[in-house]
């Protein structure tokens, strides 16, 4: 179409920029806005089951990448990897902190890609969000219901991270820390090796998990 009037076509074009602005700003003020613990709870539950939907197809490698972000996006693994390693974390330098962090966080990963590999008909369920503990940690109560099985209950602990909202602990059956189990085991293998022998178990766990998966 032609426009017969450039005062119109002017008009029009500007409105329409008009439009582009206003929109670019609603959608950044509600990226700004930090997801509530419960919504990244309920976000990182949904990626589990749409992942457990394709898994199959998707196999353990197409699993692991699409969890990957997923994973970052919810967990705060550099604190995660701090607690687990116990007061070793103090000793190591900032290159063998960097390097226990990765073999965490791709552990973490292929761990949830081994264990949630196919669907059959599980579902996740929100209980209810505690109230902030005065240290700024909440802690988010689910259950997972397996197929034919009783409900598996977990507890996911968060705080803020640069404003957002991460898991840092989870608690099955609301009570058995995952981290406090991790740390005793961690600090097993660090008591008889060096930094390289729990970056190496980390390693030999994420290839069990693939293994498994």
């Amino acid at each position: 179409m032609m426009f017969r009037n450039t005062r119109a076509a002017l008009a029009l074009l500007c409105l329409g920029f008009l439009c582009a602005v206003v929109e670019a700003g609603l959608v950044e003020a509600s990226a700004q806005v930090p997801a509530s613990p419960t919504a990244v709870v309920e976000r990182f539950h949904a990626a589990l089951i749409d992942n457990m939907k394709g898994g199959k197809v998707l196999g353990f490698d197409g699993r692991r990448a699409k969890l990957d972000p997923v994973v970052k996006a919810t967990f705060d693994i550099a604190a995660m990897a701090r607690i687990s390693a116990g007061a070793a974390w103090q000793k190591m330098s900032e290159a063998e902190r960097a390097e226990i962090i990765a073999a965490f966080s791709a552990w973490t990963t292929a761990n949830y890609a081994g264990s949630f590999n196919a669907w059959d008909g599980e579902s996740f369920a929100t209980k209810d969000q505690s109230p902030d503990d005065g240290k700024g940690n909440v802690v988010v109560n689910t259950s997972l219901t397996p197929k034919n099985i009783p409900p598996v209950v977990f507890s996911y602990r968060l705080h803020k991270v640069d404003g957002a909202w991460k898991v840092f602990d989870i608690y099955l059956d609301g009570a058995v820390s995952q981290l406090a189990v991790r740390r005793g085991e961690f600090a097993a293998v660090l008591a008889r090796g060096s930094t390289a022998e729990l970056i190496a178990h980390m390693n030999r766990l994420a290839a069990a998990a693939r293994k498994d998966g």
